[in-house]
């Protein structure tokens, strides 16, 4: 059974492995933030909206370690051990449901984000949905050097179409990101 200090150690120890994962990495925007900041975003985000599940809380530390620490098959099905081994098949199983295949164009990934999401554990879903937030939002606070407001516009689109799919898993966590969405859209392109 489960106690606080067990769900504790078990969400410190997800940071720690994430952090570590993530070390070297910074993340896109003109700030140029170091990437764990990220995850620890969209776990906070889920918080604010109610959850409070461990494993839903390891999996959102831990969902882009495999999307965007691995380079190939090997790599990822080393990580994955890892993950299962030190985390549990509840906190694997929705990791490996938000991993994008890097092997594929960015286009076809995003296509399968669309065509996939509402397949997903409610778990990968409400990551999914606070990643969107945290993504768009970076969209207005952080952004990516050389996007245009089309292009912020167009990432902002898709999103609204992945959540879209994504929906009725947590009400207020999705009226937040429809709130995020339609204020960095009206911010881009005033």
């Amino acid at each position: 059974m489960s106690t606080p200090l067990h769900d504790h150690q078990k969400f410190l120890s997800a940071l720690q492995f994430a952090a570590e994962r993530h070390r070297f990495q910074l993340r896109k925007g003109a700030e140029r933030t170091p990437y764990i900041n990220h995850p620890i975003a969209v776990a906070h985000e889920l918080t604010k909206h109610g959850e409070t599940d461990t494993d839903l809380l390891c999996a959102a530390i831990l969902h882009d370690v495999i999307e965007d620490t691995t380079c190939n098959e090997q790599e990822i099905q080393q990580l994955s051990k890892e993950i299962l081994t030190a985390f549990g098949e509840e906190v694997l199983l929705p990791v490996m449901e938000v991993s994008d295949n890097k092997n594929l164009p960015v286009e076809e990934r995003k296509e399968l984000q669309v065509k996939y999401i509402n397949r997903a554990s409610l778990h990968a879903r409400k990551i999914r949905i606070a990643d969107k937030i945290c993504n768009v939002r970076d969209l207005w606070e952080y952004p990516p050097e050389g996007w245009s407001k089309e292009r912020k516009a167009a990432y902002i689109q898709w999103a609204e179409r992945v959540v879209d799919k994504a929906k009725g898993v947590n009400t207020t966590l999705e009226q937040s990101f429809e709130r995020i969405a339609a204020n960095t859209l009206k911010h881009i392109m005033a």
